[in-house]
């Protein structure tokens, strides 16, 4: 998809690709930082990593359905916004590469936005015990950010 600048958004085609652009700016970000030697890099990875699929999801929104105004950082909840049809064909691109179903990776995931930013809170009970975390968020916010680069043309509403 072809860079735009922010002052140029005014389509929500615009916006899907200021999102994917965005999306990718966070998962790039997470891989400078996972490469870095400070010990204290987990929580921030996740953060941008659950970013990272939560604005591709809010893209692929905006590209292949009705909705113009995207809201929420729940990630299963953007998925099943979502039509059935693209659902489907994620879902099964998402086997297909991981043998594993992404609903299920999604759901486990679907608040690790939200909950790293309050850790004390809330994720570090909901991470005991889950050593995948980060592999999880890898994976998906890179599995997205594939998927726009490959199909994001082709979805336009």
């Amino acid at each position: 998809m072809k860079k735009l600048p922010l002052s140029r958004i005014k389509t929500r085609y615009d916006e899907a690709r200021y999102w994917a652009e965005q999306a990718l700016a966070y998962y790039e970000s997470s891989m400078i930082l996972a490469s870095s030697e400070s010990e204290f890099k987990s929580m921030p990875i996740i953060t941008l990593q659950a970013f990272s699929a939560e604005c591709s999801l809010k893209s692929l929104i905006l590209l292949s359905t009705s909705i113009v105004k995207v809201r929420g950082h729940e990630l299963k909840e953007l998925f099943e916004a979502l039509s059935s049809d693209l659902q489907t064909n994620l879902s099964q691109s998402f086997f297909d590469e991981f043998d594993r179903d992404l609903i299920d990776a999604l759901q486990e995931v679907s608040t690790d936005f939200i909950d790293s930013r309050y850790y004390h809170e809330e994720l570090k009970r909901k991470l005991f015990g889950r050593s995948f975390a980060v592999g999880y968020l890898e994976a998906i916010s890179k599995f997205l950010l594939d998927f726009i680069e490959v199909n994001g043309d082709s979805l336009k509403n």
